[in-house]
Order: structure tokens, then sequence, then C-alpha cells
């Protein structure tokens, strides 16, 4: 992920007034991509000079895959807002990320780019960011696609190479055009480092580039694209050293032969695994791995880079020196490498993140949302107004109930029988989200039922080996076996890792509400009425009412009671605001929460034998729930 860092950043606690609506800035004429590997002592220059030639509201993405200091430099700067015109943005790649060199590097940066055209460029100083805004005129008036600073074009040189050095370049670039005529024929430079781009004509999930011969891979991927070259002069470069080598002489032998193939316009097997998902608008997430709770949220396409990004480790061993000094993270292991579970998570920005996990843990596609996603959507929505609150949530004329409790005590069944006696809507289970003017939002993960379950429904669609297994997967994944999983954890045992080989072998029994309450209709979103906290009693049965705090109180409880699992541990510290504020992620839910529960009635409901079910549907029917006055500023009940 990339981070915003000139912007200010979102304000600690989330307010009324910005949690009605998330307001998007106008985004920037040009995104300049700068892919950094070492390149500390050259970033000020570079930024100096940029700053001094735009005049059009500009981005500078720096794409770093550095072990020094760059992206601490970077960071520096951007922090600095010394910059007039930019806006300047970073993303350090952790060490498995960097497969593909600095290559992939520029596809990283024009996936996040903002702009109508993105600019590719070098940070050694020898483009001359002075022709940013130049190459961008020649394709706008030209009507071109991609524009191409040109070493041997009227008006170019290439002078300032070593004699060796211009050969060998001049070479490769005949090279590949003899091989690719028709795709590279349309420029005179076709491994030029420094062209402009219209972003919405390329497609970055085609890209698969090998070393730093990014535009050979554009032109190769993209042979519709119409292209104008400009000349310019290669500069002397300012610092940094050369990239050049034997090794990268190989990977672009193995380009040419990768574009040569048949189908090399369409995307790799790897991107085509890609799932994108949009949670109503407020955040999008990125997986290079399906996440079946998220299935309801897919789309085929995001309109902006996404707020979460997924990875897969290609190893295990991916210690970061001096990360510490730019973006926070944790990594998370268990002493088994790429073979156990190993998940690392940074938080790239004020609101934006990142993680990378082992192959294991991305084949055991439950965990992999469970103990590593979706505590960072928790966290990713806070700061946009929205807590993920756990509870179910059903609705009737627009108006909607909340039934929470602790793990495992009965909330699903309670809510699934609510459903099956007719005239509710389906909201959400286990989790509903919920922002703070007292609005709810469907979050229709799958529902994980017991066998228990299936029998206090009158009509669920299993079919018979379903039924079978379903014993097994609720013992399995019963309290009791969560307890188990506890205590093992508590003896350092590899417990993340028994967990992901667990639950990839007997996979949780998750099914959609559509398969449990046939004919069940769902609500998008409604406005909320009342809360039940429903809790097992063992002689008494009876309903109270809660005042506010005691509300508040139990659903932080019975969230925290949700998580807690490894890696959580490790992950809570990272789960801070910026700006060196030490509030935690609780402190801000039980704000949103408090202020979306105004004066809303909620209820206690103890039972000996799991009847939560009828004492709410009859407080719901027979009109006895307490009434509010009148709506406040915000539209909630007061």
């Amino acid at each position: 992920m990339v981070p915003d860092l000139a912007e200010k950043h979102a304000p600690l606690r989330p307010s009324p007034e910005r949690v009605a609506a998330r307001v998007v800035p106008a985004g920037p004429a040009i995104s300049i991509v700068v892919p950094t590997r070492h390149e500390a002592d050259g970033v000020a220059a570079l930024l100096d000079r940029i700053d001094a030639s735009v005049s059009l509201p500009t981005e500078v993405i720096f794409v770093d895959d550095s072990d020094d200091m760059t992206a601490f430099r970077v960071r520096t700067l951007g922090e600095a807002h010394r910059y007039e015109h930019l806006e300047i943005r970073l993303a350090h790649r952790p060490f498995a990320a960097r497969r593909g060199g600095l290559g992939s590097a520029v596809v990283e940066g024009l996936r996040r780019a903002r702009g109508e055209w993105a600019c590719v460029i070098d940070a050694d100083l020898q483009h001359p960011p002075e022709l940013i805004e130049q190459l961008v005129a020649a394709g706008r008036s030209r009507r071109a696609d991609i524009v191409v600073a040109s070493r041997y074009l009227d008006g170019g040189s290439d002078s300032a190479l070593p004699g060796w050095r211009r050969a060998m370049s001049r070479g490769c670039a005949l090279y590949a055009r003899a091989l690719l005529p028709r795709r590279l024929g349309r420029t005179t430079d076709p491994l030029s480092g420094f062209f402009a781009v219209r972003t919405a004509a390329i497609d970055v999930d085609v890209l698969h580039p090998q070393g730093f011969k990014i535009l050979l891979e554009v032109l190769g991927r993209h042979p519709r694209l119409r292209v104008v070259d400009v000349g310019y002069v290669f500069q002397e470069r300012y610092a940094g050293l050369s990239k050049a080598s034997a090794r990268e002489l190989v990977r672009f032998g193995r380009q040419i032969v990768a574009l040569k193939s048949p189908g090399a316009d369409r995307a790799p097997a790897p991107h085509r695994q890609i799932a994108l998902y949009d949670i109503h608008g407020i955040l999008t997430i990125r997986s290079a791995h399906r996440l079946p709770e998220l299935e309801k949220f897919r789309v085929r396409q995001l309109t902006s880079p996404p707020d979460i990004e997924v990875g897969i480790l290609g190893r295990a061993d991916t210690a970061l020196v001096e990360l510490e000094q730019t973006v926070p993270h944790i990594r998370y292991g268990e002493r088994l490498g790429h073979h156990g579970f190993v998940a690392e998570v940074e938080l790239l920005d004020t609101d934006r993140a990142c993680a990378w996990v082992s192959p294991l843990v991305a084949r055991s596609e439950h965990v992999l949302y469970t103990n590593v996603v979706e505590p960072m959507i928790r966290w990713a929505l806070v700061k946009r107004g929205h807590v993920l609150v756990h509870a179910a949530c059903f609705a009737r004329d627009g108006e909607a109930f909340l039934i929470t409790a602790r793990t495992d005590t009965g909330k699903t069944t309670t809510m699934l029988k609510l459903l099956d006696r007719g005239g509710l809507r389906f909201v959400s289970d286990d989790l509903t989200l919920l922002d703070a003017t007292g609005r709810v939002l469907t979050y229709p993960k799958p529902l994980t039922i017991s066998n228990h379950t299936v029998h206090a429904l009158t009509s669920a669609e299993l079919d018979r080996v379903e039924r079978t297994f379903l014993p097994l997967q609720s013992r399995v994944h019963s309290r009791a076996g969560r307890r188990f999983a506890f205590l093992i954890a508590s003896q350092r045992f590899p417990v993340a890792t028994l967990n992901a080989v667990v639950q990839l072998l007997i996979p949780p029994p998750k099914y959609h509400v559509e398969r449990l309450v046939p004919g069940v209709e769902s609500e998008h979103d409604a406005r909320l009425r009342a809360l039940f906290v429903i809790e097992r009693s063992t002689d008494t049965d009876d309903v109270r009412m809660l005042d506010a705090d005691e509300t508040v109180d139990t659903f932080l409880a019975n969230g925290a009671d949700a998580y807690g699992f490894p890696p959580y541990e490790k992950l809570e510290p990272l789960l801070r605001f910026p700006d060196g504020d030490e509030t935690d992620l609780a402190t801000a839910e039980a704000e949103i929460i408090r202020s979306a529960l105004g004066a809303l009635p909620s209820y206690g409901i103890r039972s000996s034998n799991m009847g939560w079910a009828e004492a709410i549907a009859q407080l719901i029917d027979e009109g006895a729930l307490a009434h509010a006055v009148v709506p406040d500023e915000l539209g909630r009940p007061a």
C-alpha cells in the first residue's frame, strides 16, 4: 500500500460531522512514479526540481525497494510540507514483494496512480524532471496514449552514458525491435525509462515485468496503444548506482521471450486470481487469494487504489532493514518458516494497510480472513467513521435490531429462529457495520452454524453430505475446541499454524443465510431501533433495561472475546492512530457506538433454556419496546 504523506492526518476520533459520508478530495492531474533502490542522496534534489517545474496538481509516488534510508528520507520530506505543488506518497515494499525488480515497482506505482497521466522517471536525475509536463502536453495535443522520451530522436542524446553502455543499450533496442517489430516499432527508444502514459489506456494486471525495462513490458502487452516520441538529452547521474548488470541482461532476454509468447496481452495466471472487494464504497480490498467471507462485496474492478492489500509471501524470512524507521509494522511467525503461519502487516498510511502471509495461511482462507484481514478491516473502518460491532442484525419496516452475545452463546441460532418465523429481514450475522448516526449496513458474511442450529430450523437446505459432516465440523469448531486452542496457545505451541492446518482440512461449517432460511429477504441498511444482549443463565429467565455505559462496555467485551487468537496479540499494538497519540482501537470504537446508541433502548435477556428468540419476538410483536422522543440533528432517535 502507498501512504499519502503530505495530506493532513485524519482526526484522532471520528466526529458526527465527518462520519456521515466519506469525502474524497479531487485527485491530481499528473502522477509521477519513481522506483527507488538505495537513492537516499538524490531524493531531495529530485523533489526540488519537480516542484520547480510543474504547475498542475501533481502527486509523486515513490515505490521503494531499499534497505538504506531512502524511505525514511522520502517520509521526512513529505511530512515537512515544503513543496508547493506536490503531494508525496510512499510505498516501501517488503523483501518478498520485490520480485520483478524495479519494473514491478513501477507497476505498483501505476496501480496507485490517481492522475489522468502517469509519468515514470528515475530518481537519479538522468531523466530531466523539467520535461514531465511537456510529455503530458504532447500526449494531450497529439491524442496519444503513451509519450516516450527518446534518446534517439532529433534533439535527443545518450552521450552521458559510457561508450560500452551506449553500445549495449542501442544493441538491445535494435534486438528488441527486430524480434517484436509490430509492438516495439512504434517508438525509437523501446528501452527508455522515461515516459508518460494515460492511466486509463493500460491494464496494469497484464504487466509482468522482469528487470527494470518497464516500457518494453507496457508496449509489448498493449499492442494498440497510440505512441508518440519526444526527444530528450540523457543526463549525468546525480546520485545512486546504475542498476545495469549481467543479471538484468538475462532478465531482458527472458522478458523478450515472454512477450513473443501467445497471449502476451492477457493477464498472467497469478493476476487472474486477484480478488477485489468494495465494502459499501467505504473500504476497498485487493487480495491475492479469495476471501469467502467477503464474497458478497466482490467487484470486477476498483475505481481507486485499494485501502487494504493482501499478498502472499514468496519466502518467510522477510526481516526488513530499517523498516522501523519508515512504516509501522509487525511480523508474526512460529519457528516453522514459510511452511507454517507467517503474517507480516504494515500500516502505510493514516488509514491504509497491507499484509503478506505465508502460502499455508493463504490456502486456509477462513484463517486468512479471520486472523489477519478482519482485524485490519476493523481498524480501517474506524478510521472512516464506522465500526464493526460484534452483533447479529435483522430489520423490520426500515428499523434495525441488534443481538450481541459472548462468542458461542447462541446469537446465530437466535437470529435464524427469528428469521424462520417470517416477517423480518436479514441484515448481518456475527458482525454488523454501524456508524455514529445510528445507521446500520449489511455485512453479509456466511454464517458459522452448529449441528444444534440446523436442528432448530425448519427448512435449512443442506444436502446429505453436508449434514453428515456437520457434527464433526461442529465439534472441531465448538466452544470446547476454541478453549483448547487458547490453552495450547498459552504453552507457546505453534497454535496459529495448527489452526490453519485444521481449518484447511476441516473447514468451519459456513453457509449463507439463503441456504439456512430459504426465501428470506435481506436489508441493505436500516436505522437502529433497539439492542438485545443475550446471556446464558443456570436458573434465571428475565429481561432488564441496560444503561448506555453498560451497553457500550458489553459491545466492547463481546468484540474483544471474538479476537485474541494469534497473531492478534502482536497486531493489536499496531492498531494505534497517528500523530503520536496512544488512543487505541477500542476507545475509538466506543465513541462511535456511544454516539450511535444515543437514548435507544437496550435490553439484557437472560435465559436458562436458550429461549432468547421467543423473548425478543414478544418484545417486538407486542410493541413493548421503550420509545424515543424526537430525532436529534443527526437523525438519530434521541
